[in-house]
């Protein structure tokens, strides 16, 4: 269930992502593993995990109500959250790149096929490093993954992606799909974790491995960005590739940078859990997610916040700039995005946000 056409062409780029990844995956062990194993959960002293502007309720009335060792918390708990969906959404992926990468190996580019199998391998060690970390983390504080794992209620999304996809393509006979609409998924990972690894109180060992996944997830957004467009174009009913088109923008911008009026039950029940852990009653914790869902006491988010919106439109309208698509489609799919974050595009037309500002990282 690859991109599958009979001459195997269009995976050219796939050439150089593999000649990186091949040097990267020598160091993989000593990029994620060590500085996990490193970690000391009992040692963290005042290091935050997460950036303080983007942790949950952040300069809310109930997040300035807390003692200073329960905003340490929330903030902890916040990557925990955070980085336990990541982990759970890379296995996902996973699930889906091997498929795609049998096919591949079978039918299609055979040297893409095999790019995408080490995909697999270096998601795997993300997790494993992810949730080393969040263990520690959580002992801390005398939790349990299984008890973490209670309080994030949206953790089953992933599994029905899987499952959507996976039935989409088995019916049409690849993952043309599948492929089209990934970039936005890496597109919010490394704009939330490159604001992460800036944050100056982060913890020394956790930045280093969440550098080295803004490098893969880099890397990862390459491949995104360019089997998407090669899925697009070996759609070859216009009606198909329009349906993609209209998926993807809805499924962008469904992906929230902070706070989004559309959140589902099962984001809210997410949030709402979390700030319950950290001593807040639960019907004080709804009210406080209603009120930081609907902007009522900060109508702007935090500056860094703006800033990775900003930069997460800035990056899917110029991967829809790049699609082979009719301007009416290509209209209707930045509208919808603009829909959920028109409130920094708003901010930049009236010139009161600064961008963010993204430097090379290197291994």
């Amino acid at each position: 269930m690859a991109l599958q056409h009979p001459d195997g062409g269009g995976f050219e780029f796939t050439r150089r992502l593999r000649s990186v990844s091949d040097r990267d995956a020598r160091r993989m062990h000593e990029s994620f593993v060590a500085p996990a194993l490193a970690f000391d959960g009992d040692e963290m002293g005042d290091r935050l995990l997460f950036p303080l502007e983007m942790t949950w309720f952040y300069g809310e009335p109930v997040y300035e109500s807390l003692g200073a060792a329960e905003r340490i918390k929330l903030n902890r708990l916040t990557f925990c959250q955070s980085y336990l969906s990541t982990a759970v959404a890379e296995a996902a992926t996973n699930v889906l790149n091997y498929e795609a990468a049998l096919s591949a190996l079978t039918y299609d580019d055979a040297d893409a096929g095999e790019y995408m199998a080490r995909e697999v391998v270096e998601e795997t060690t993300h997790i494993q490093s992810f949730l080393i970390v969040i263990r520690k983390v959580l002992a801390h504080y005398g939790l349990t993954l299984e008890e973490l794992r209670a309080t994030n209620v949206s953790l089953p999304l992933a599994t029905r992606y899987t499952q959507a996809h996976s039935v989409l393509g088995w019916v049409l006979g690849d993952l043309n799909f599948y492929y089209f609409t990934r970039f936005a998924m890496n597109v919010n990972q490394k704009t939330v974790e490159r604001c992460t690894i800036d944050e100056p109180d982060m913890h020394p060992d956790v930045r280093e491995i969440l550098r080295h996944h803004a490098i893969d997830e880099a890397r990862h957004m390459q491949m995104s960005r360019g089997t998407g467009k090669v899925a697009l174009e070996r759609m070859r009913a216009r009606w198909m590739r329009n349906l993609a088109c209209i998926g993807y923008a809805r499924f962008a911008a469904r992906l929230y940078i902070g706070r989004h009026r559309r959140d589902g039950s099962l984001q809210a029940g997410t949030r709402i859990r979390t700030l319950m852990l950290c001593g807040v009653e639960e019907p004080r914790a709804r009210e406080a997610y209603r009120q930081w869902r609907d902007r009522v006491n900060q109508p702007d988010d935090p500056p860094l916040v703006q800033s990775a919106r900003l930069y997460y439109v800035k990056q899917n309208f110029a991967y829809i700039d790049e699609l082979d698509v009719s301007d009416s489609i290509r209209s209707y799919m930045k509208r919808a995005i603009s829909a959920t974050y028109g409130d920094v595009i708003r901010a930049e037309r009236e010139g009161g946000l600064r961008p963010l500002e993204l430097g090379e990282l290197r291994r």
